[in-house]
């Protein structure tokens, strides 16, 4: 006969495998699971082979000892989509994760179901797309809010040694989430840092050696492993080829993402002219093809950076920020978070009580308004049942809990607005970590609330809050049903038209074995909004693919050599305009149909080359629409 812990462990496993049931055959059924953007393929395309032809654990973007596993993988079994794989199991395994902690915390049968049930729509109702359409960032946002999720709520110990044990498992999520990608780790370490200290104070006696220890030695643990991490890429990267390659590749995303690049006119230019950029080069950063420019190194957007930097501290286009060049001022981020915050508030209002006849259409609503009012609804409920209940000389701890965590929160969109970054693979993470935070405080706090209080207003209380709990499960089914399911199966409409396109253009460059296709960047990112992207579990296919973007990310690293190196090329812009057999050349540019590219005529013109693209074929899409031209440069003067 089983004893009572036999029977509860099985009762947590049952309940937590229903639960995962749920959550992965829901998405299976009626979605695909797409990589979200091209930095998404180009990491998979490095990691399979696709890229060079031999798969390879240099994906630049996550640290080298995850993809060098990632990388061993696809050299043992190509077949299997990796990556993907890897990303799903992260995802989905974090979702098990904490509902195997609230199947544990709960004792009764139903209000384990009721708390797996709440858990299932915020994963379905809040992050469907997410789980679907899937963005390494994400994946390490999500990885960070489980361990604050599981440390917040985990059971405390005396013992140092058994207080790490039992927090084993949020210490190693914190160092996945910063292999994965280690800026979005480092983002929500405040967080992470906040559940320490509330950990901490919530001890009977704080200041003790025992917890000292039990704490430092936790976060000694989860430094050193990060540690040891960083190391062990810093080490693989270690070569002169690659150290340059970092130093460019640092350059490029200080200059794209966050400073931006001044426009070639009045004493612009005559910087640009000191530094040896010309006009027709500065087109190619303009417009992301910058590959085609050997030029056009580390050096040359370093030099843009410091000028970018000292034109901010001059008072000129940009904002010099206790030391850091942003985007935007103070003062602007400020009044940019204050009328996101009322937007936000007034359109929740108009989506459920809407007057004068105006509706809002839930399916209008973005994934981070949506995860914005679920988090709105948390700090309602955090309130309700963590504050009011307690007597007035006790509600001190929880209301300060509650304001640092709204500091914190304030503090990290600000930031996001200065620098111009709250984009939605950056926003969702973030309230993902913030909804976990305020999770595991109500878990952990909601049952001292009630112990302090008299049972018959406890039991008013208890009505308040299953009221509370109700409404909130109904706004998660609305955020469910109305729009995470209908605004992803949109998404996925969108999603088939691009990815036929994209479909299109591999399998004409696969049918030339003996060309070699540079396709422009901006004709390579998306099709009316909807990312060019592949499908993960569907046509896996890890061979040598014969063409690559004019720029991006990988663009002049050592695998962008070794891929040139395999076409038979030296660079690109000698590759272009090269002559094959005296008809025709190797290389082909690929843009869309509409796109003007008289850009390269001027290019070329300033290094004495006469070149004229001429459109040689066109890509079409299965419907029968021209997807891509396909040119090639007629040249004299050589």
């Amino acid at each position: 006969m089983m004893n009572r812990h036999t029977k509860g462990t099985a009762g947590k496993w049952c309940a937590v495998l229903g639960f995962m049931l749920v959550l992965v055959l829901v998405p299976a059924v009626f979605f695909d699971f797409y990589y979200d953007l091209n930095d998404d393929t180009a990491i998979k395309d490095i990691l399979s082979g696709t890229y060079t032809g031999i798969p390879s654990g240099y994906s630049i973007q996550m640290l080298f000892p995850l993809s060098w596993v990632i990388a061993m993988a696809y050299r043992i079994i190509p077949a299997v989509p990796w990556y993907g794989l890897f990303l799903c199991v992260c995802q989905f395994g974090v979702f098990a994760l904490m509902a195997w902690r609230l199947a544990g915390r709960m004792k009764r049968g139903l209000t384990k179901a009721a708390a797996l049930g709440v858990l299932a729509l915020v994963a379905l109702g809040l992050f469907l797309r997410q789980l679907v359409i899937l963005q390494y960032s994400v994946t390490s946002g999500l990885c960070m809010a489980c361990a604050v999720f599981l440390f917040l709520t985990g059971e405390n110990a005396d013992k140092p040694s058994v207080f790490v044990r039992r927090n084993t498992v949020p210490a190693l999520l914190v160092v996945l989430s910063f292999m994965i990608r280690t800026e979005m780790c480092m983002m929500l370490m405040p967080f992470l840092i906040f559940a320490g200290l509330v950990k901490w104070s919530g001890e009977e006696r704080i200041f003790t050696g025992t917890n000292f220890r039990k704490y430092l030695f936790l976060f000694a643990g989860a430094m050193l492993g990060i540690l040891v991490m960083f190391s062990l890429d810093s080490l693989a990267y270690s070569s002169s080829e690659w150290r340059s390659f970092r130093s460019f590749f640092d350059a490029r995303t200080k200059l794209y993402d966050f400073y931006d690049l001044p426009p070639y006119e009045d004493e612009n230019a005559a910087f640009y002219a000191s530094i040896g950029l010309s006009e027709e080069s500065f087109t190619l950063l303009e417009n992301y093809n910058f590959a085609l420019d050997e030029s056009i190194d580390a050096w040359m957007l370093e030099s843009i950076a410091a000028y970018q930097r000292q034109r901010a501290y001059d008072g000129k286009g940009l904002h010099a920020t206790l030391g850091y060049v942003t985007r935007r001022s103070p003062a602007e981020a400020l009044w940019q978070y204050r009328n996101q915050m009322l937007s936000g508030l007034g359109s929740l209002g108009r989506t459920f009580f809407p007057g004068n006849g105006a509706t809002r259409s839930a399916t209008s609503l973005s994934g981070e308004t949506v995860c914005g009012y679920a988090v709105l609804g948390a700090y309602a409920v955090y309130v309700l049942l963590c504050i009011l209940p307690v007597r007035f000389g006790k509600k001190w701890k929880a209301i300060v809990k509650i304001l640092v965590l709204v500091v914190i929160r304030s503090v990290l969109w600000l930031y996001l607005y200065m620098v111009d970054r709250a984009i939605e693979r950056v926003t969702i993470p973030l309230l993902m970590a913030e909804l976990a935070t305020l999770s595991g405080l109500m878990l952990t706090e909601y049952r001292s609330a009630v112990n302090q209080e008299r049972r018959g207003r406890m039991e008013f209380l208890s009505g308040m809050a299953n009221t509370a709990i109700c409404m909130l499960g109904i706004l998660f089914l609305a955020a469910a049903f109305r729009t995470g399911f209908h605004r992803t199966m949109e998404e996925f409409r969108d999603r088939a038209l691009a990815d036929a396109r994209w479909e299109a253009l591999k399998s004409y460059c696969a049918a030339d074995a003996d060309g070699f296709y540079v396709i422009d960047v901006y004709s390579s990112t998306s099709y009316n909004g909807a990312p060019y992207s592949e499908k993960i579990f569907e046509k896996v296919d890890s061979s040598y693919r014969n063409f690559d973007i004019c720029g991006g990310w990988v663009a002049k690293s050592p695998l962008y050599r070794e891929k040139l190196v395999r076409a038979g090329l030296r660079d690109v812009q000698s590759a272009l305009c090269a002559r094959k057999t005296g008809a025709g050349t190797k290389a082909y540019f690929v843009a869309l149909p509409d796109k003007d590219v008289t850009w390269l005529s001027a290019y070329y013109e300033k290094r004495g080359i006469a070149a004229v693209p001429v459109c040689v074929d066109t890509i079409y899409a299965p419907e029968g629409t021209p997807a891509f031209s396909v040119y090639v440069l007629n040249v004299s003067g050589l």
